[in-house]
């Protein structure tokens, strides 16, 4: 059966996402890729670890799923209002937003490559998608057991049971990182905690 058509899955990590909002301040000034990548590397978020930046591949990939995030959110910023990025490898900078309008435009042949995963899996073939397709499963929660559902709910300080929503989510993990940030006295096992159990209660929304 031909794969022609289907939807590709969306493998954008919530918590990069999130990391990416905090960190907004720094595209105010502007901010090279590889300079994000060292913040993203850090304390609370530890994003990016273990990348060898010098292998080429891995660089790609990690180029390739940090450029989708920013698009992303670049998207969601606009459509707000709130501004849009300039996105290029040795400055990624917030501009004021230009009027917004469905769908790709613009210069945007960028942007619709960085944002179909297509381009991303097609780089090492039908291997690397299983593997990222067996990655984010795992890190998003798809097909886990309840009790890990369970558990990150706890972590999470929600209840194990009952609807939740995205927001309230969102609203809950952003508390709870700031409360246990290594900067403000946390401990930096106790926001990796926090941010994986977001990935799991993340991917049960999806």
């Amino acid at each position: 059966m031909s794969d022609k058509g289907k939807a590709l899955p969306d493998y954008t990590d919530p918590v990069l996402l999130e990391a990416l909002t905090e960190l907004k301040a720094v595209f105010n000034e502007g901010i090279s890729e590889y300079q994000l990548i060292k913040q993203l590397q850090q304390p609370p978020w530890l994003l990016f670890d273990g990348v060898e930046l010098s292998e080429p591949l891995a660089m790609f990939r990690c180029h390739f799923v940090l450029f989708n995030a920013l698009y992303s959110l670049s998207e969601a910023w606009r459509q707000q209002g709130l501004g849009e990025l300039d996105i290029h490898t040795l400055n990624i900078r917030l501009k004021p937003a230009t009027a917004y309008t469905a769908g790709v435009t613009g210069h945007d042949g960028l942007k619709a490559y960085y944002l179909n995963w297509g381009n991303f899996t097609d780089t090492n073939g039908a291997d690397v998608e299983a593997l990222l397709d067996d990655f984010w499963q795992r890190m998003a929660g798809r097909d886990l057991p309840p009790g890990d559902v369970a558990k990150a709910r706890l972590t999470l300080e929600l209840d194990t049971e009952g609807e939740l929503t995205t927001a309230e989510l969102k609203k809950q993990y952003r508390k709870l990182l700031q409360q246990h940030h290594p900067d403000k006295g946390g401990s930096t096992a106790k926001a990796q905690e926090i941010s994986q159990a977001y990935r799991i209660l993340c991917g049960q929304h999806n």
